[in-house]
């Protein structure tokens, strides 16, 4: 793991344009509430007490974005997102004034500026934590491999990029219609520089399911937040 000693101006990407479709909510799952708080706003707040966050581009459905206009202001702004995940980052690209970007999911509230400034000492890298579960490969819902797990990680976000590197690489599977799994594999698929891994925190869940706001409820409680 290695990079530049030096925390640097940055733009924050923060993807809200998702569903609430396994969380069994009827509505987007990034305006629920915890501790009475919508949830993307946990990670709004966060980048703006990062002074070393110059701009921050939050990425929505049309048909949301009034729903957003509260927070809106000279350093935060919204635009249209994407038939996917990948095509709302790509958009939000277009918009980055800055030399460095966060990519960021706004279903993950639980990052912290300790991990923003890990980040910042790299020039791309990702937040990741070790897999801790034994993980089987099937074929046809039988066992035919056991992974060996040692050099496994589970990325999380943000997912931290000289801007004009991602961009490239985004545009480069935009023109190949790869769709990647995250934004550091596009960096894998099309360029050869490396993306560093720095360690994140198993406290930094995405909040995909009902039992993932009662984890969140005890991460709060854990951190004094409630």
């Amino acid at each position: 793991m290695t990079g530049s000693p030096n925390e640097k101006s940055y733009s924050a990407v923060i993807l809200a344009a998702g569903s609430g479709t396994r969380m069994g909510a009827a509505h987007n799952k990034i305006f629920l509430t915890l501790n009475s708080q919508a949830v993307y706003t946990y990670s709004l707040d966060l980048f703006l007490a990062d002074a070393d966050c110059a701009q921050i581009i939050l990425v929505g459905k049309v048909a949301e974005k009034e729903q957003f206009l509260a927070v809106l202001s000279d350093k935060v702004q919204f635009v249209v997102g994407g038939a996917e995940r990948q095509d709302s980052v790509r958009n939000a690209l277009a918009h980055v004034s800055t030399s460095q970007v966060m990519i960021h999911d706004g279903a993950r509230p639980f990052v912290t500026l300790k991990e923003l400034s890990a980040l910042k000492t790299h020039q791309n890298a990702i937040l990741a934590v070790p897999v801790k579960d034994t993980i089987k490969q099937s074929d046809d819902g039988k066992i035919t491999h056991t992974v060996p797990r040692q050099n496994l990680w589970s990325a999380q976000t943000p997912q931290y990029f000289e801007t004009a590197v991602i961009r490239t690489a985004h545009e480069a599977a935009f023109s190949a219609r790869f769709l990647g799994t995250d934004d550091a594999s596009l960096l894998e698929t099309f360029s050869d520089i490396p993306v560093d891994i720095v360690m994140g925190s198993y406290d930094n869940i995405k909040l995909t399911t009902p039992e993932d706001l009662t984890v969140g409820q005890a991460i709060l409680a854990k951190r004094g937040q409630l």
